[in-house]
C-alpha cells in the first residue's frame, strides 16, 4: 500500500510502529531500486523535515503495517517547546546519512559477488541474529526485491548466490540461505 509517492510535496515524517516499509527509487527503465526497508521503530522521510523540499522517493506499506505520521509543521512547534527533540532529529539523521555513505560506497566499489555478500550479511544483522556459521536466513524478500536492495538485476543476483554456494560460503534451500561459512562469505565483500 502506498504512502507516498517520489515528487510529493514532503509535509510529514513517518514512524513504523508495526510492519515493513520499502523506500524506493523508479529507475527511467522502469526498474526499481530499493534504498531501504524500514522496520519498526525506524523514522522515515526526515530529509523533508526543515526544507519545504518533496519526498525523494516512493514509501510503500510491504505487508499489513502501522504508520504514524507528524506533519513538518508540528514538529517545528515541538522542537521548539522541547530542543532536545532536535538533537535526537539531528541523531535520526546523521545516522541515515551514515548509512547511505555505506550503501553508496557498496554499490559503486563492490562486484555483484560483494553486493549479494554484503546484502546477507546486511539481513542478518537487520534480523537480530548472530553473524556465525550455520545461521539461516529465513527472509521474506524476492530474488528480484534482493537484487533491487543492491543495484543488481534478479538473474545477477541469483548468478551471484550460486557462485557464493560454489564457494561453499552459503547453501540455499527453499526460501532459506544458510550461511556455511562467515568468513568466506566476508572475503567477497572488498
Amino acid at each position: 500500500m502506498p504512502i507516498f509517492m517520489e515528487g510529493e510535496a514532503g509535509e510529514a515524517i513517518y514512524f513504523v510502529k508495526q510492519g515493513k516499509v520499502k523506500i524506493f527509487k523508479n529507475t527511467q527503465d522502469g526498474k526499481e531500486h530499493i534504498i531501504h526497508i524500514m522496520t519498526e521503530g525506524e523514522v522515515f522521510a526526515e530529509a523533508c523535515l526543515f526544507s519545504n523540499s518533496r519526498y525523494p522517493a516512493n514509501a510503500e506499506a510491504i505487508e499489513d503495517s502501522e504508520v504514524l505520521m507528524i506533519k513538518n509543521k508540528d514538529i517545528e512547534e515541538l522542537i521548539l517547546k522541547q530542543p532536545t527533540i532536535g538533537i535526537e532529529i539531528i541523531k535520526v539523521m546523521a545516522k541515515r546519512l551514515m548509512m547511505v555513505s555505506k550503501q553508496i560506497e557498496y554499490l559503486a566499489l563492490q562486484d555483484a559477488y560483494g553486493k549479494t555478500a554484503s546484502l546477507l550479511i546486511k539481513l542478518i544483522k537487520d534480523e537480530g541474529l548472530p553473524l556465525k556459521d550455520g545461521i539461516k536466513l529465513k527472509t521474506s524478500f524476492s530474488r528480484q526485491e534482493m537484487g533491487n536492495m543492491v543495484g543488481l538485476s534478479r538473474e545477477t543476483f541469483t548468478r551471484a548466490l550460486s557462485k557464493l554456494r560454489q564457494d561453499k560460503a552459503i547453501e540455499i534451500d527453499k526460501d532459506e540461505i544458510i550461511i556455511i561459512s562467515v568468513n568466506k562469505l566476508k572475503s567477497w565483500v572488498q
